[in-house]
Protein backbone atom coordinates (compact mmCIF):
# COMPACT_ATOMS: atom_id res chain seq x y z
CA UNK A 1 0.00 0.00 0.00
CA UNK A 2 1.32 3.43 -0.90
CA UNK A 3 1.00 6.69 0.96
CA UNK A 4 -1.96 8.96 0.32
CA UNK A 5 -0.93 12.22 -1.39
CA UNK A 6 -3.44 14.11 0.73
CA UNK A 7 -1.82 12.94 3.95
CA UNK A 8 1.71 13.26 2.63
CA UNK A 9 1.06 16.75 1.29
CA UNK A 10 -1.48 18.11 3.74
CA UNK A 11 0.77 21.04 4.62
CA UNK A 12 1.49 21.59 0.94
CA UNK A 13 -1.97 22.83 0.10
CA UNK A 14 -3.21 19.61 -1.48
CA UNK A 15 -6.87 19.17 -0.74
CA UNK A 16 -7.71 15.60 -1.62
CA UNK A 17 -6.56 12.06 -2.16
CA UNK A 18 -8.00 10.58 -5.30
CA UNK A 19 -7.85 7.09 -3.85
CA UNK A 20 -8.32 4.63 -6.64
CA UNK A 21 -7.32 7.27 -9.20
CA UNK A 22 -3.63 6.64 -8.69
CA UNK A 23 -2.85 7.13 -12.36
CA UNK A 24 -4.49 10.57 -12.17
CA UNK A 25 -2.44 11.50 -9.11
CA UNK A 26 0.74 10.61 -10.98
CA UNK A 27 -0.12 12.08 -14.36
CA UNK A 28 2.99 13.32 -16.07
CA UNK A 29 3.37 16.87 -17.29
CA UNK A 30 5.74 19.83 -17.48
CA UNK A 31 7.44 21.51 -14.55
CA UNK A 32 9.63 24.61 -14.83
CA UNK A 33 12.35 25.44 -12.30
CA UNK A 34 13.52 29.05 -12.49
CA UNK A 35 17.27 29.55 -12.25
CA UNK A 36 19.30 32.70 -11.73
CA UNK A 37 22.75 34.02 -10.91
CA UNK A 38 25.98 32.29 -11.83
CA UNK A 39 26.04 28.53 -12.35
CA UNK A 40 29.13 26.46 -13.03
CA UNK A 41 29.58 22.89 -14.23
CA UNK A 42 29.40 21.51 -10.70
CA UNK A 43 25.98 23.13 -10.26
CA UNK A 44 24.75 21.45 -13.44
CA UNK A 45 25.62 18.10 -11.85
CA UNK A 46 24.86 18.73 -8.18
CA UNK A 47 21.42 20.33 -8.43
CA UNK A 48 19.82 17.95 -10.97
CA UNK A 49 21.19 14.90 -9.15
CA UNK A 50 19.80 16.02 -5.79
CA UNK A 51 16.46 16.88 -7.41
CA UNK A 52 16.25 13.55 -9.19
CA UNK A 53 17.01 11.56 -6.04
CA UNK A 54 14.44 13.45 -3.96
CA UNK A 55 11.93 12.94 -6.77
CA UNK A 56 12.49 9.18 -6.74
CA UNK A 57 12.13 9.07 -2.95
CA UNK A 58 8.89 11.06 -2.93
CA UNK A 59 7.54 9.10 -5.90
CA UNK A 60 8.02 5.92 -3.88
CA UNK A 61 5.79 7.35 -1.14
CA UNK A 62 2.84 7.86 -3.48
CA UNK A 63 0.10 5.22 -3.85
CA UNK A 64 0.63 2.70 -6.65
CA UNK A 65 -2.01 0.31 -7.99
CA UNK A 66 0.49 -1.89 -9.78
CA UNK A 67 1.60 -4.80 -7.61
CA UNK A 68 4.89 -5.14 -9.48
CA UNK A 69 5.79 -1.49 -8.81
CA UNK A 70 4.88 -1.82 -5.14
CA UNK A 71 6.99 -4.94 -4.73
CA UNK A 72 10.01 -3.29 -6.37
CA UNK A 73 9.67 -0.23 -4.12
CA UNK A 74 9.41 -2.49 -1.08
CA UNK A 75 12.57 -4.28 -2.21
CA UNK A 76 14.48 -0.99 -2.49
CA UNK A 77 13.56 -0.06 1.08
CA UNK A 78 14.40 -3.50 2.47
CA UNK A 79 17.56 -4.47 0.60
CA UNK A 80 20.42 -2.21 1.65
CA UNK A 81 22.23 -2.32 5.04
CA UNK A 82 22.59 1.48 5.50
CA UNK A 83 26.03 1.50 7.07
CA UNK A 84 27.60 4.06 4.73
CA UNK A 85 27.23 6.08 1.54
CA UNK A 86 27.23 2.96 -0.63
CA UNK A 87 23.74 2.07 0.59
CA UNK A 88 22.37 5.53 -0.22
CA UNK A 89 23.72 5.48 -3.79
CA UNK A 90 22.24 2.05 -4.41
CA UNK A 91 18.94 2.96 -2.74
CA UNK A 92 18.29 5.88 -5.10
CA UNK A 93 19.52 3.96 -8.13
CA UNK A 94 17.15 1.14 -7.23
CA UNK A 95 14.25 3.56 -6.74
CA UNK A 96 14.96 5.12 -10.14
CA UNK A 97 14.06 1.91 -11.90
CA UNK A 98 10.80 1.58 -9.99
CA UNK A 99 9.64 4.78 -11.72
CA UNK A 100 8.17 4.18 -15.19
CA UNK A 101 10.37 5.72 -17.90
CA UNK A 102 7.60 8.08 -18.92
CA UNK A 103 7.62 9.58 -15.40
CA UNK A 104 11.36 9.98 -14.86
CA UNK A 105 12.38 13.64 -15.04
CA UNK A 106 13.87 14.64 -18.38
CA UNK A 107 14.85 18.08 -19.65
CA UNK A 108 12.48 19.62 -22.19
CA UNK A 109 14.33 22.93 -22.36
CA UNK A 110 17.11 24.76 -20.55
CA UNK A 111 17.79 28.48 -20.73
CA UNK A 112 20.91 29.75 -18.98
CA UNK A 113 20.30 33.43 -18.40
CA UNK A 114 19.44 35.77 -15.57
CA UNK A 115 16.74 34.69 -15.14
CA UNK A 116 16.68 31.34 -16.91
CA UNK A 117 15.00 28.00 -16.39
CA UNK A 118 15.18 24.24 -16.44
CA UNK A 119 11.94 22.85 -17.85
CA UNK A 120 11.23 19.22 -17.06
CA UNK A 121 9.01 16.96 -19.09
CA UNK A 122 7.44 13.64 -18.15
CA UNK A 123 7.37 14.30 -14.42
CA UNK A 124 4.61 13.35 -12.00
CA UNK A 125 3.59 16.94 -11.32
CA UNK A 126 2.15 16.13 -7.90
CA UNK A 127 5.58 14.90 -6.83
CA UNK A 128 7.29 18.04 -8.16
CA UNK A 129 4.89 20.24 -6.20
CA UNK A 130 5.57 18.21 -3.06
CA UNK A 131 9.30 18.74 -3.51
CA UNK A 132 8.74 22.48 -3.94
CA UNK A 133 6.66 22.76 -0.77
CA UNK A 134 9.08 20.75 1.36
CA UNK A 135 12.12 22.67 0.10
CA UNK A 136 10.47 26.03 0.75
CA UNK A 137 9.38 24.90 4.21
CA UNK A 138 12.96 23.89 5.06
CA UNK A 139 14.23 27.21 3.65
CA UNK A 140 11.88 29.11 5.94
CA UNK A 141 13.37 27.44 9.02
CA UNK A 142 16.78 26.37 7.78
CA UNK A 143 18.64 26.91 11.07
CA UNK A 144 16.10 24.92 13.08
CA UNK A 145 16.02 22.18 10.42
CA UNK A 146 19.82 21.92 10.37
CA UNK A 147 19.93 21.81 14.17
CA UNK A 148 17.38 19.00 14.24
CA UNK A 149 19.38 17.01 11.71
CA UNK A 150 22.73 17.68 13.42
CA UNK A 151 21.44 16.77 16.88
CA UNK A 152 20.00 13.48 15.63
CA UNK A 153 23.12 12.62 13.64
CA UNK A 154 25.39 13.42 16.59
CA UNK A 155 23.26 11.32 18.93
CA UNK A 156 23.37 8.38 16.52
CA UNK A 157 27.16 8.67 16.43
CA UNK A 158 27.39 8.85 20.23
CA UNK A 159 25.22 5.74 20.51
CA UNK A 160 27.34 3.99 17.84
CA UNK A 161 24.31 3.44 15.62
CA UNK A 162 25.68 4.95 12.39
CA UNK A 163 28.22 2.57 10.90
CA UNK A 164 27.05 -0.80 12.15
CA UNK A 165 24.86 -2.91 9.90
CA UNK A 166 21.26 -2.02 10.69
CA UNK A 167 19.88 -5.54 10.93
CA UNK A 168 22.59 -6.55 13.40
CA UNK A 169 22.25 -3.43 15.51
CA UNK A 170 18.45 -3.64 15.59
CA UNK A 171 18.74 -6.82 17.64
CA UNK A 172 20.89 -4.99 20.18
CA UNK A 173 18.81 -1.84 20.57
CA UNK A 174 18.03 -1.20 24.19
CA UNK A 175 14.67 0.35 24.91
CA UNK A 176 16.13 3.82 25.51
CA UNK A 177 17.89 3.65 22.13
CA UNK A 178 14.71 2.50 20.43
CA UNK A 179 12.77 5.32 22.07
CA UNK A 180 15.34 7.80 20.75
CA UNK A 181 15.19 6.38 17.21
CA UNK A 182 11.39 6.49 17.15
CA UNK A 183 11.34 10.04 18.46
CA UNK A 184 13.93 11.07 15.87
CA UNK A 185 11.79 9.52 13.14
CA UNK A 186 8.91 11.75 14.20
CA UNK A 187 11.14 14.83 14.06
CA UNK A 188 12.55 14.00 10.63
CA UNK A 189 9.13 13.06 9.28
CA UNK A 190 7.89 16.50 10.31
CA UNK A 191 10.74 18.18 8.42
CA UNK A 192 9.93 16.09 5.34
CA UNK A 193 6.17 16.66 5.81
CA UNK A 194 5.46 12.96 6.14
CA UNK A 195 2.56 12.42 8.57
CA UNK A 196 3.39 10.37 11.68
CA UNK A 197 0.68 7.90 10.69
CA UNK A 198 2.73 6.96 7.61
CA UNK A 199 5.90 6.04 9.49
CA UNK A 200 4.51 2.59 10.27
CA UNK A 201 4.08 1.91 6.54
CA UNK A 202 7.68 2.93 5.87
CA UNK A 203 8.84 0.77 8.79
CA UNK A 204 6.96 -2.12 7.21
CA UNK A 205 9.00 -1.61 4.06
CA UNK A 206 12.35 -1.27 5.82
CA UNK A 207 11.70 -3.77 8.61
CA UNK A 208 13.58 -1.45 10.97
CA UNK A 209 12.97 1.83 12.80
CA UNK A 210 16.69 2.55 12.53
CA UNK A 211 16.82 1.95 8.79
CA UNK A 212 13.80 4.23 8.35
CA UNK A 213 15.64 6.97 10.25
CA UNK A 214 18.75 6.61 8.10
CA UNK A 215 16.61 6.95 4.97
CA UNK A 216 14.91 10.06 6.36
CA UNK A 217 18.31 11.60 7.12
CA UNK A 218 19.53 10.77 3.62
CA UNK A 219 16.51 12.37 1.95
CA UNK A 220 16.88 15.46 4.15
CA UNK A 221 20.52 15.90 3.10
CA UNK A 222 19.35 16.09 -0.51
CA UNK A 223 16.48 18.42 0.36
CA UNK A 224 19.06 20.63 2.07
CA UNK A 225 21.08 20.86 -1.14
CA UNK A 226 17.99 22.07 -3.00
CA UNK A 227 17.17 24.48 -0.17
CA UNK A 228 20.66 25.97 -0.44
CA UNK A 229 20.07 26.76 -4.12
CA UNK A 230 16.67 28.21 -3.24
CA UNK A 231 18.03 30.40 -0.43
CA UNK A 232 20.90 31.69 -2.58
CA UNK A 233 18.49 32.70 -5.33
CA UNK A 234 20.08 30.27 -7.79
CA UNK A 235 16.89 28.23 -8.21
CA UNK A 236 13.20 28.70 -7.52
CA UNK A 237 11.36 25.44 -7.22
Amino acid sequence: MGLCPLEFGARNGLTGCRGAGVAEDLLEGYYKIRIDRRWDLEDLYKFPRAYEQVYFAFFSLMPHDDEYTRSRIDQAYATFPWRGGYSAVNFYNHLKYTVPKRQRPAIKSLQYASPGWIELIAVAVTVSFLISRVVKSVCASIDAANNTYSNIHRELADRKLLRIEVEKKELELLQHNLDFVRGANLEMAELLQIPPTQIAEINRRTGSDLKTLKIFLSVFRRIRILADYQNKGKADL
